[in-house]
């Protein structure tokens, strides 16, 4: 059988849940599908910590944001401003057709409106 990183993802999900308390966090809710999710990062020193999510919608877009909770731990928010929409499309690993690219799109959504929200480190 060959391997399915969305199925992985989304039957054991990585960090779903709650940050710990002094997380920065960004909800998004698509009405036009339904799908939902919260990011929460913790922030030390300009580098993520650790990355929680809490997820509710079709498969692509809950196993895509717990691909992305993985991908960020242990990098530096400088690094996560330059990460593109072609970046989280490859990270999932597979075609996805214009229609669920947007799903594998949301949770990057989330992480963008994240990170520019921060105040600027000096």
């Amino acid at each position: 059988m060959d391997h399915n990183p969305i199925l992985d993802h989304f039957e054991s999900p990585y960090h779903r849940g709650e940050a710990s308390a002094g997380a920065v966090q960004r909800s998004l809710r698509n009405p036009a599908c339904g799908d939902e999710l919260t990011l929460q990062l913790t922030i030390q020193d300009g580098q993520v910590g650790e990355a929680w999510s809490t997820a509710a919608g079709c498969m692509v877009s809950q196993a895509a944001t717990s691909m992305l909770c993985e991908y960020v731990e242990r990098r530096t928010v400088e690094s996560l401003a330059e990460f593109q929409a072609a970046d989280m499309l490859a990270l999932i690993g597979v075609p996805l057709t214009p229609r669920l690219q947007q799903c594998g799109l949301w949770p990057f959504r989330a992480l963008n409106e994240l990170i520019y929200s921060l105040e600027p480190v000096e």
